[in-house]
C-alpha cells in the first residue's frame, strides 16, 4: 500500500459525522501493509532527513516531529507545509486550551472564597464560644495551604502542571495579594 492509497482508504476526519462513526478495526492491518512497503519506509527516512534542517523551527519539537513526518508522506505534503499546519495547531492550543488564566484564575477565585467563607464560619463559632481571641483576619491565605491544594487540583487533573511560582504571584498581586512576613510566618495579605 503506498500513502497515496493510504490516503484515500476512507480515513479522512472530515467525513467523519459522529463519534460513534471512528472504527479502528482495519487501522492496525492498513498500517502493517503501509510500513511493509519498502519504498514507505525510504520515503519516511529521507522526509525525516529533511525534517533534521527544520528542527528549530518546530513548536514542540519532541512531540511533533514524528506525526510531522508521518503527515508529510502520508498527505504527500512538503515538509514546510507540513510544519506549518502542526505550528499552527500548537498555537491554537497554546492559545485556547492551554492558557494558564483561565482554569487557575478559577482555582484561585474558589479557593479564596472558600477559605474567607470557612475563616468566618470560625470567627463566629469563637465569637460565639466566648473566645473572640481566636479570631483571624479572613482574607490571609497561608500559603503552604493553598501550595497544597493547587497540588492537589495538579494531581486530579483540575490545573495544568505548568502553573509555576511567579505566575501564581501575578494571579495574586491581581487579586490583592502581597506575601509578607507575619511573626515568623509568611502569608497572603490582601492590601487592597
Amino acid at each position: 500500500m503506498t500513502s497515496e492509497e493510504y490516503r484515500g482508504n476512507g480515513y479522512e476526519l472530515s467525513d467523519l459525522n459522529d463519534v460513534e462513526d471512528i472504527t479502528l478495526d482495519k487501522l492496525s492491518s492498513q498500517l502493517e501493509i503501509f510500513w511493509r512497503n519498502i519504498d514507505n519506509c525510504n520515503q519516511y527516512s529521507k522526509v525525516k532527513k529533511q525534517l533534521q534542517k527544520h528542527k528549530k523551527d518546530i513548536i514542540n519539537a519532541r512531540l511533533s516531529s514524528e506525526i510531522i513526518v508521518t503527515h508529510s508522506l502520508i498527505y504527500q505534503l512538503s515538509i514546510n507545509e507540513s510544519i506549518k499546519r502542526f505550528n499552527d495547531y500548537w498555537d491554537f492550543v497554546n492559545e485556547k486550551i492551554l492558557t494558564i488564566s483561565s482554569g487557575t484564575e478559577q482555582f484561585l477565585d474558589s479557593f479564596i472564597t472558600q477559605g474567607i467563607e470557612a475563616k468566618m464560619k470560625q470567627n463566629n463559632q469563637a465569637i460565639n464560644a466566648g473566645c473572640p481571641e481566636l479570631t483571624e483576619v479572613v482574607t490571609d491565605i497561608d500559603p503552604k495551604a493553598l501550595k497544597e491544594a493547587i497540588e492537589r487540583a495538579k494531581t486530579d487533573g483540575y490545573l495544568d502542571s505548568r502553573v509555576n511560582v511567579s505566575e501564581l504571584t501575578n494571579l495574586m498581586k491581581n487579586r490583592g495579594y502581597n506575601m509578607i512576613n507575619q511573626n515568623g510566618k509568611n502569608v497572603w495579605k490582601h492590601i487592597i
